[in-house]
């Protein structure tokens, strides 16, 4: 642990006086707003002098407060560190495989914060249970199905750590509900409304030769953002999906590919080229959300309803009528258990149906 006292140059020839503050491995900065301006007059130096104090009995102060942070004292310095900068870091610190899930999380955090009027970020002393409970339902809004229960465990992630840190002073995601949906929320594309997307114009060909791409194999994002030639033999396509290559056995997955798949790949490339060479997963949404409603689909389509509308109209009898256990395979899953929920989306479907019989008077 230490706490120097430090100067930076500013314009005219004044001195910003700012605390460096080294502990836990992390490093802090706290200005203090006390300038210290160029002695020409023994009262300009005395002024100095008098400014240099004040700042190190600051820094003598912040120094008891790290001392005493061991007995759950919140330190000065940390009531108002800016929570999205500590976001940023924990997303900069994230080494585990599902790093995307934590990007997606910060992003839809920061357009929550630009909607609340929080230009330039919030301040942690703002961070409530409340303003939790919102960012949730926020969520609910603009994303759908386990989506959302996928990026607020990521925030209660961030939220928990700042507690740990002693940046907030309770962990105030912790009473918010976040439950995990059973069935398929996501919207599904039925083959009419893919016809109605490969027939509408979308500002970048490749962002919709993929998406079709991916309604014809199933292939998550990830996957087909990483697709390259040496995977495509031909009509068969053989990759291990990068979600499950180090937790399954299933993840390997092979396929032949379909006419409607072999058109869109186009021309083919070198071996380690890429077959799409796609924008960020965020451009290429905003591509998708245009594309979508130039073809007049009023629904939210997000790059995954690509694979549960592959796992939904491949299991759908009046279209191709496949057994689970083939679906099951083809979207490279551990069991049937977790292709299942595709069939309760039919069972809805169908209730749906049913329910929506006229009624008949006798």
């Amino acid at each position: 642990m230490s706490i120097q006292l430090r100067k930076k140059a500013c314009a005219g020839g004044k001195k910003s006086l700012y605390l460096d503050i080294y502990h836990n491995n992390e490093r802090h900065y706290e200005f203090l707003k006390i300038y210290l301006s160029k002695a020409i007059t023994p009262q300009q130096t005395q002024s100095n002098k008098e400014a240099l104090q004040l700042a190190e009995s600051i820094r003598a102060k912040r120094e008891l407060d790290l001392q005493a942070s061991d007995y759950d004292y919140q330190p000065a310095f940390k009531k108002n560190i800016n929570f999205i900068e500590f976001y940023e870091k924990q997303l900069a610190d994230y080494q585990n495989k599902d790093i995307r899930l934590m990007k997606c999380s910060l992003f839809h955090f920061k357009k929550f914060a630009q909607k609340k009027g929080f230009e330039n970020g919030i301040n942690s002393k703002l961070i409530t249970e409340d303003l939790c409970r919102q960012f949730r339902s926020y969520l609910e809004q603009v994303v759908n199905g386990e989506t959302v229960n996928n990026y607020f465990t990521k925030f209660k992630r961030v939220i928990n750590r700042a507690f740990e840190d002693n940046i907030l002073t309770k962990d105030y995601s912790k009473g918010v509900k976040n439950t995990k949906s059973d069935g398929l929320k996501k919207n599904i594309l039925d083959i009419d409304e893919i016809q109605k997307l490969a027939e509408a114009t979308c500002s970048n060909e490749t962002v919709k030769r993929a998406f079709l791409f991916s309604l014809n194999t199933g292939l998550r994002w990830v996957d087909v953002k990483a697709l390259t030639w040496c995977n495509i033999d031909k009509k068969k396509l053989k990759f291990t999906q990068r979600k499950t290559k180090n937790s399954s056995k299933s993840s390997m997955v092979a396929m032949d590919l379909n006419q409607n798949a072999l058109k869109v790949i186009g021309e083919r490339g070198k071996p380690d080229d890429l077959v799409f060479n796609l924008p960020s997963h965020a451009g290429a949404l905003k591509n998708l959300d245009t594309w979508v409603k130039s073809a007049g689909i009023e629904k939210h389509i997000s790059w995954h309803c690509a694979r549960h509308s592959f796992a939904v109209n491949l299991l759908d009898s009046e279209v191709v009528g496949a057994d689970i256990k083939t679906v099951s395979t083809l979207l490279g899953h551990a069991s049937i258990k977790h292709t299942e929920k595709y069939t309760h989306f039919l069972f809805e479907r169908g209730k749906k149906a049913v329910n929506s019989l006229p009624e008949i008077n006798f």
